[in-house]
């Protein structure tokens, strides 16, 4: 079964996360939003293949800031 889940954090942002057979497949990232429909709309993009067509790309080494 597959889930979304909007919710409000302790520091009071949105954030989501997908679930598949209750294993966390996606999730915000830990930004968090200011609003639930911000929340709602990222989390909808995604599940919906709005960036399926991103550039794939790998790396050896963390990104700068990591």
């Amino acid at each position: 079964m597959v889930k979304r889940l909007v919710y409000k954090r302790k520091d009071g942002r949105w954030a989501w996360n997908l679930t598949v057979n209750g294993e966390v497949v996606a999730t915000d990232g830990g930004q968090g939003y200011e609003n639930e429909s911000d929340a709602k709309g990222m989390a909808d993009r995604i599940i919906n293949g709005e960036f399926s067509d991103a550039e794939r790309k790998r790396r050896d080494t963390p990104p700068p800031g990591s």
